[in-house]
């Protein structure tokens, strides 16, 4: 029997169980998945990377990390305000959606992207980060970056490949 009829005609789940390597019910059946993450739960922390440049913009990674033993899925929208010296919001930006595993042997990232200089500059003191969804919100981070324009690109949360 060919392959590709197989796959035609019975799907990925057949052909695996027409030529033994496991039964319908088995290949059909996904892989157990990791509990959602919460912030506070699974004592989430939130870091600033190293930044680099890319052309004329800045590329700021934010690493998420864990203080617990287990490994979770944190998915969502990270929702990043910036915030001046007494913690009230200077201006905020919602990124797109994604998901990392994080746990003992993981780490997930999402980046900031932004220009610096020009008329427009936000001074902020910290940055806190909020996951959409399900994660909670981290506490605030000293803001350590240069001090980026008004407009900030947020990116999707993903794992943090070293």
């Amino acid at each position: 029997m060919k392959l590709s009829t197989t796959l035609a005609a019975t799907g990925v789940a057949g052909a695996i169980a027409a030529f033994g390597l496991a039964s319908p019910a088995q290949a059909a059946v996904s892989p157990p998945t990791k509990p959602a993450c919460s912030v506070a739960k699974n004592r989430l922390v939130l870091a600033f990377a190293h930044p680099y440049v890319v052309g004329k913009k800045v590329d700021q990674p934010l690493s998420i990390s864990t203080k617990g033993k287990k490994t979770c899925l944190l998915s969502g929208r990270p929702l990043v305000q910036l915030l001046d010296k007494k913690h009230r919001v200077i201006s905020f930006w919602l990124g797109t959606q994604g998901k990392a595993l994080i746990g003992p042997k993981h780490q997930a990232v999402f980046h900031l992207t932004y220009t610096t200089g020009g008329k427009h500059t936000v001074r902020p003191a910290y940055v806190r980060v909020s996951i959409q969804r399900h994660g909670g919100t981290f506490k605030p981070v000293r803001w350590t970056a240069k001090n980026p324009s008004s407009k900030i690109k947020v990116g999707a949360l993903k794992p943090w490949m070293d």
